[in-house]
């Protein structure tokens, strides 16, 4: 015996159904967290520039990454990395990745900031470099950042001593003009994204790596911060924009706040230094 009930692909002119039948949603989709470049032990369809281009048109998105080598290798900069951006500027824009191991890097790149049109804000990766957000080799970033309300995406995790809540909420107070895109959502700690949210004095928003295709989290993060303060990413490219789409369009939310997550929010953060619509 059959059910009536439709699935959410069948709901006529709803953003699931639009993308399910045409491959695309009716407005650009801003993935805010992506990188670029391999991984030495997994195969990655598109990490190079030209075919992470491709798969974005494809998809109808536009990205703002960080490259692989620029987060970890000393000797790859920032300037590299805006030179790839100006050679797909329909899709590509760029965070300057911040390494607190070589602070001459840093002093040089935050330097020549406004000479970069493409760079639309900094990116930390904490966990990775093993040095809190809150230490005095990230102060020269941060008050940058502060000084220009510039968005930083950081990689946060749950109970993370380098970049979880608790260390991210005291940065929050510490430097409250900058505006703060937690990637990851500090993942698995509710009760530290309950805190921040209800705490930081800065702009802080939640943002999706890892989370689509996990059953009822994205709904959970929409009751406790709203959709509001949710951001698309993806780790292009550790994960394909596809299934993130659609695990943002399978949550179940309201198409108001489908198009909050996937659109308006990266534009309220961003707005026109983000690729044209």
């Amino acid at each position: 015996m059959s059910s009536a009930a439709k699935s959410i692909w069948e709901a006529e002119g709803t953003l699931p159904e639009v993308f399910w039948r045409t491959g695309r949603l009716p407005f650009p989709v801003y993935d805010v967290h992506g990188h670029m470049g391999y991984h030495p032990a997994i195969f990655m369809s598109h990490a190079e520039p030209e075919t992470m281009a491709r798969h974005l048109r494809r998809a109808g998105a536009r990205l703002v990454f960080t490259h692989h080598d620029a987060l970890n290798d000393w000797s790859y900069r920032n300037q590299a990395v805006h030179d790839i951006v100006a050679r797909f500027p329909d899709v590509l824009r760029m965070y300057v990745a911040i390494n607190p191991h070589a602070p001459a890097n840093i002093e040089e790149d935050l330097a020549r900031y406004d000479d970069w049109p493409y760079a639309i804000g900094l990116k930390f990766l904490a966990d990775y470099h093993r040095v809190a957000v809150t230490d005095e080799r990230y102060e020269r970033a941060m008050s940058f950042a502060d000084e220009r309300g510039l968005p930083i995406l950081f990689h946060t995790w749950g109970g993370s001593s380098y970049d979880g809540a608790g260390t991210l909420l005291e940065l929050t107070r510490r430097h409250p003009h900058a505006i703060y895109l937690f990637g990851h959502s500090f993942y698995g700690d509710w009760k530290g994204v309950r805190k921040v949210f209800e705490e930081a004095p800065a702009r802080c928003y939640f943002e999706l790596t890892s989370i689509p295709g996990q059953a009822g989290y994205i709904e959970r993060l929409v009751d406790i911060v709203g959709a509001d303060r949710i951001l698309f990413g993806t780790d292009l490219p550790w994960f394909s924009e596809f299934q993130a789409i659609g695990g943002v369009l399978a949550a179940d939310i309201s198409d108001d706040a489908r198009r909050a997550i996937l659109h308006d929010n990266a534009l309220a953060v961003f707005g026109d230094a983000l690729p044209a619509n």
